[in-house]
């Protein structure tokens, strides 16, 4: 078995292991609710003259509460990084993450503000073009597994719709170490069914 195959099923089994704990713990109230959330950010910064960096970034993501705080996400996001320094940098970066995450609300459910975390696996696939100034490119086609880690809130509006707010890093091949490389804010819904 080679290393990424052993690092996916420790991703697996780690995940699993959760799944069988948070099943153990939770208390079956407000089960079998279903959550259906979009988000999207949009950043940009422009340098002197036409030089410029912009990431926009949209997604989407399905769960099920199984109890009152526990749940299971299914999440998809969409990224893309545009960066443009005259005489040094030109590049695009284009990523798709799936995610399987456990949701872990902090408070009971009848509190209207809900802060939350989640922690899962996912699969990150980039595709860049472009070139830096010593000549070298990026590489075109990069897939590896990532470790999540989020932490949000969700501002219940109705009983069945909430404002929801999110800080996620992506953890380069599940490496505690690397959660400053890849941080994302976003903003979005979630509808309760």
């Amino acid at each position: 078995m080679d290393r990424q195959s052993k690092t996916k099923s420790s991703y697996i089994l780690a995940l699993l292991g959760l799944l069988n704990l948070g099943l153990l713990f939770s208390a079956p109230a407000n089960a079998g609710v279903f959550e259906l959330s979009v988000g999207f950010s949009f950043n940009q910064s422009n340098y002197s003259g036409d030089s410029f960096y912009w990431t926009r970034r949209w997604g989407a993501s399905f769960a099920y509460h199984f109890s009152e705080r526990s749940g299971l996400e299914f999440g998809f996001q969409d990224i893309t990084d545009r960066t443009f320094i005259q005489g040094f940098q030109d590049t695009t970066f284009h990523d798709q993450i799936y995610s399987v995450s456990w949701i872990q609300s902090l408070l009971p459910k009848d509190y209207r503000l809900q802060p939350y975390f989640k922690i899962g696996v996912g699969q990150l696939n980039r595709d860049a073009s472009g070139s830096y100034a010593d000549g070298g490119v990026p590489p075109p086609r990069v897939d590896s597994i990532t470790g999540v880690f989020a932490f949000g809130f969700k501002l219940f509006i109705l009983q069945q719709f909430a404002l929801r707010s999110e800080i996620t890093t992506y953890l380069t091949g599940g490496s505690i170490r690397t959660w400053k490389d890849n941080i994302a804010f976003s903003v979005g819904l979630s509808f309760f069914f």
